[in-house]
């Protein structure tokens, strides 16, 4: 079979697999998706981390026996509580016997057990917040004994999920995660909001079957490990559209710059941010930090990753800029980058709706910057630069939220594709218009 066929039995097999029901749809970039493809799917393709947030009983347990049962024994189980301690985070490795190893022959071996694709981590909130901070390297795939850095995970492949909840005070025994850890978590989903939970169809069949309220283990089944990983190996071929790292300068940059103070840049005001008087209250800039380029990296994955989920179901994705504009929706608003007054005063402490004011105007400004955004690219792309095109997007000499937009696309028609097959592909991609 070919690549795409494989491919496309492993996202089939990953969106029916197991007892988790979440058939909510949602349109991202005008495409229908399940939340068991927006939650599960996606990340296991692009192998990003998954953070599931909200109240108890919303079906994170159940989702995380899905996800054992993927992996087979290739996963590693963490439980969150408020006496955990350093040791029990990765209890697979006999963390006891680190102080007797020799060499880094026998540590590696000792290591063997973490070779694993998955490690899930339960009520991540629960843990006390020295162990938070201590999960940084455990989701970026590493273990660090003795100052070596050694990879976790398994063919150069490894995910992270953990449920719990953002510590807002909206639930009890819980700590608040630092935002550094959040941004470590790639999706932030929380499960009980009106636009993600379960729809009544779900609950209906989830009321009429067991009697059980405990979480169902997943019957045996292949082990889909190989499948996935190989799965995401091929999607790590796959272009980058340029479009959507033009968008990452303006989320990671444009959202950076001020008006008005001394070095028009967030980022140089610090902890003092957003209370300055000079800061302009009817735009975004006491609204929100720039995001970080974790999160923009991971928005782009999970834009690309949601659209070979639609090819496998053969759909063709017209509008990679709404796709990626939607896919900030499940990356952004729990992340940490949204002032706390905005939400808890202007939006009544809810983050999705603070969020979507702020897209609402991010994304008439990008849309009335989109074609010459495409035929600036398009140009570029073959070592061109088009100055009315680009003095369009950011006018020389003047500084701005698309400065550095302008600045990208140069650099890009400095040092253009060579290949003459990707240069065919991207004209294509970037001359056809709707």
């Amino acid at each position: 079979m070919t690549n795409m066929t494989n491919n496309i039995e492993t996202i089939t097999a990953l969106s029916e697999q197991g007892a988790y029901r979440n058939s909510h749809v949602i349109n991202l970039g005008g495409i229908p998706y399940t939340m068991r493809e927006v939650l599960i799917v996606a990340p296991l393709i692009a192998g990003l981390n998954v953070y599931l947030i909200g109240g108890t009983g919303e079906g994170k347990t159940q989702l995380a026996n899905d996800l054992a049962g993927f992996f087979g024994d290739q996963y590693c189980y963490a439980e969150g509580r408020p006496d955990f301690e350093l040791a029990e985070i990765l209890k697979q490795v006999n963390l006891s016997k680190l102080r007797d190893v020799g060499s880094d022959r026998e540590l590696v071996e000792l290591t063997e057990n973490v070779r694993k694709a998955l490690f899930y981590v339960d009520e991540l909130n629960r843990c006390p917040p020295i162990v938070q901070n201590y999960f940084f390297n455990f989701f970026d795939g590493k273990l660090i004994h003795q100052g070596r850095i050694y990879p976790l995970g398994k063919d150069g492949y490894s995910v992270g999920f953990a449920s719990g909840n953002i510590g807002d005070g909206a639930y009890v025994g819980v700590q608040d995660s630092d935002r550094a850890l959040k941004d470590r978590m790639h999706l932030i989903v929380k499960l009980d909001d009106p636009d993600y939970c379960t729809t009544e169809e779900d609950d209906w069949t989830i009321f009429s079957g067991t009697k059980s309220p405990r979480a169902k283990f997943v019957e045996s089944r292949d082990d889909l490990t190989s499948r996935i990983i190989d799965l995401h190996h091929d999607f790590g071929k796959r272009e980058v559209p340029l479009i959507l790292r033009a968008l990452g300068l303006y989320f990671h940059k444009g959202l950076d710059y001020l008006e008005n103070t001394a070095r028009h840049s967030k980022r140089a005001l610090d902890q003092v941010w957003p209370n300055v008087k000079d800061l302009r209250t009817d735009t975004d800039e006491t609204k929100v930090m720039p995001f970080s380029k974790r999160a923009i990296l991971a928005t782009i994955s999970l834009t690309e990753a949601l659209r070979l989920i639609a090819e496998a179901k053969s759909i063709e994705v017209r509008d990679s800029v709404n796709l990626y504009l939607d896919a900030l929706r499940l990356t952004v608003p729990h992340s940490g980058v949204l002032s706390p007054a905005f939400v808890h005063i202007e939006k009544g402490g809810d983050a999705y709706a603070a969020f979507d004011a702020l897209m609402t105007h991010w994304r008439s400004e990008i849309e009335s910057k989109k074609q010459d955004l495409e035929a600036a690219l398009a140009y570029a792309t073959y070592g061109e630069r088009d100055e009315t095109l680009l003095d369009r997007i950011s006018m020389p000499g003047t500084a701005g939220k698309w400065t550095a937009v302008r600045r990208g696309i140069e650099h890009q028609a400095d040092s253009p594709a060579s290949d003459k097959q990707t240069l065919a592909k991207l004209k294509e991609e970037y001359t056809q218009s709707d």
